[in-house]
């Protein structure tokens, strides 16, 4: 009987490819067929990969690829079905990120973290917080600004989470872990400026790419680091 723990990141593979070329091709009847099942795939290849582990700490990170789940099918809708989807898929998401940032604080706590000793590290992502909201909010209607914003606080601020992590576990789980959270917050910046500014070519092929490379190094890293 085939391992769950070997075939289940595969099947995330495939799927993944199966929706970017859908993305490339226009597909749409093949996205709302290969997008809802990205993300149940990936929880259950982290579920078996850490199932001797059990613990708060793993819930947090169910419950997070649970809502980006719903997120990633709600936002299918917003065309379809009107606007208010994008706000239900928005929160969704948010409630991944506050999860995410959970995870993130639960094992290195700000004050024991990398970021309390090195405060100045802050600066650059609020720089990129601001710019990008100059840039953006202009165009945004003003119902969906103060959304807009919060949401922006938030991500930037999983990203300030996962960066605390350095130094205070090991490399690998480090590593993946951040750069999963950066190329999240790169994927949903990109969203709001096709969605907001202008169309971006090959936007679904972006943000996608981002995304789910993004998810799966998170939830790498926090594989690697309970497996430690």
């Amino acid at each position: 009987m085939p391992n769950k723990k070997t075939t289940l990141f595969p099947l995330y593979l495939i799927i993944s490819f199966i929706n970017l070329w859908a993305g490339h091709t226009n597909n749409n009847t093949l996205i709302f067929f290969s997008k809802p099942l990205l993300m149940p795939v990936l929880a259950l290849w982290f579920y078996f990969q850490t199932r001797e582990k059990n613990s708060s700490f793993r819930q947090l990170i169910l419950f997070a690829l649970f809502f980006s789940w719903g997120g990633d099918t709600l936002l299918m809708f917003v065309e379809s079905k009107g606007e208010h989807f994008f706000l239900f898929g928005l929160l969704s998401f948010l409630l991944t990120h506050i999860l995410y940032i959970s995870v993130f604080f639960k094992s290195v706590s700000l004050k024991n973290g990398f970021i309390w000793k090195n405060k100045w590290i802050v600066i650059p992502f609020l720089v990129f917080f601001l710019g990008f909201q100059n840039y953006l909010l202009p165009d945004v209607e003003k119902t969906m600004q103060i959304p807009i914003s919060i949401y922006s606080s938030v991500i930037i601020l999983m990203v300030i989470a996962a960066l605390n992590w350095k130094d205070y576990i090991n490399k690998q789980a480090f590593k993946f872990v951040f750069w999963g959270a950066l190329l999240f917050m790169f994927s949903d910046s990109i969203i709001a400026l096709n969605k907001f500014k202008s169309a971006i070519p090959q936007a679904h092929i972006w943000i996608m790419s981002l995304y789910l490379l993004g998810q799966y190094l998170i939830v790498r890293g926090n594989i690697e680091m309970m497996q430690k």
